[in-house]
């Protein structure tokens, strides 16, 4: 495996209403960023306990550091990798903690970095994700799940899959609907019949149907994984960074005007689907929803009691 540099600390360009001059550096608490040499810098999601689950926390800092990388001059090329078993297991409403500052994460609101809370469908990182003028490259080490595969697989310029890992989108058992892009990144790779049997249906499938679907550039041995993303990252590191960032803009030039609209979209969707749930839960017509969150407020009540909380939340924001 490659050898990488320690964490390190990102630089926070807005806080409030001011942008920061000089920027301040901010140690980001659920992703780790480090130097793996020649303008390559990993991005490791590092919640392994909690499967790397895109939290409001690890949301955020996704945002913060998008910018980060942005400007840094030293980054050419990223690579994105999970810590432990896991590439992400998806959204997790139950978590509404945050290491980050309110008057910073409202900086990056205000400079159209970063999407108002509640961003439910990760609107902000998705946006920021898909108009990211350098390129990125996923190193999926392990299973992804919903919004996890979006980041594995639809947000990256290219894709390195570890032979063992799984996807699955639960989207429609859990009564919820489609977010991060995939309402369009995944029919405009797999075409529609085979996004809506994903996407709706939320058939598990393997990183060789990920091959064969388009969804990824190659599927290695789990102890290669991140190393071929890394050769990969170097080689396109070396290559005159102008040409290649102006071909991925000639390539995405229609996703990234659409983008916008697109994550606006989802989110208006998945505003209505959690206060419709909410509803039914307290009217106590819950058997007519999905199954899936029956079980859950019989099993799992804190979840229950989350999901009521970002209804309301949901219901006082505006888009």
């Amino acid at each position: 495996m490659a050898a990488l540099g320690e964490a390190e600390e990102i630089l926070l360009y807005y806080s409030g209403e001011s942008a920061l001059d000089p920027p301040k550096p901010y140690k980001m608490s659920r992703i780790m960023y480090q130097d793996a040499g020649n303008g390559v810098f990993v991005i490791t999601l590092n919640d392994p306990a909690r499967l790397n689950c895109m939290s409001l926390n690890l949301a955020q800092e996704v945002s913060l550091l998008l910018e980060h990388v942005k400007r840094d001059e030293r980054c050419k090329v990223i690579v994105w990798t999970g810590a432990g078993r896991a590439f992400s297991a998806g959204g997790n409403f139950t978590d509404a903690s945050t290491t980050v500052p309110e008057e910073v994460y409202e900086g990056y609101v205000r400079a159209g970095i970063a999407t108002r809370l509640p961003d439910i469908s990760l609107s902000g990182p998705t946006r920021a994700m898909i108009k990211l003028p350098k390129l990125s490259i996923a190193a999926v080490n392990g299973m992804a799940i919903g919004g996890g595969v979006n980041l594995a697989l639809v947000w990256q310029d290219f894709v390195y899959v570890s032979q063992d890992a799984v996807f699955r989108y639960p989207f429609g058992e859990l009564g919820l609907t489609p977010e991060l892009g995939s309402s369009v990144l995944l029919p405009q790779v797999v075409g529609l019949v085979r996004a809506k049997e994903l996407l709706q249906l939320g058939r598990e499938f393997s990183a060789k149907e990920a091959l064969e679907m388009g969804l990824c550039t190659a599927v290695v041995a789990p102890e290669e994984v991140l190393t071929k993303a890394i050769e990969a990252a170097k080689k396109l590191a070396a290559m005159p960074q102008f040409a290649l960032r102006e071909s991925k803009r000639l390539l995405n030039k229609d996703l990234v005007a659409r983008i916008d609209g697109i994550t606006e979209e989802e989110l208006k969707a998945f505003k209505k689907v959690v206060e419709a749930w909410s509803q039914k839960v307290m009217h106590g017509m819950s058997s007519s929803w999905s199954s899936s969150w029956t079980a859950c407020a019989q099993a799992d009540p804190e979840t229950v009691k989350a999901m009521m909380s970002l209804a309301k939340r949901t219901s006082k924001s505006k888009l």
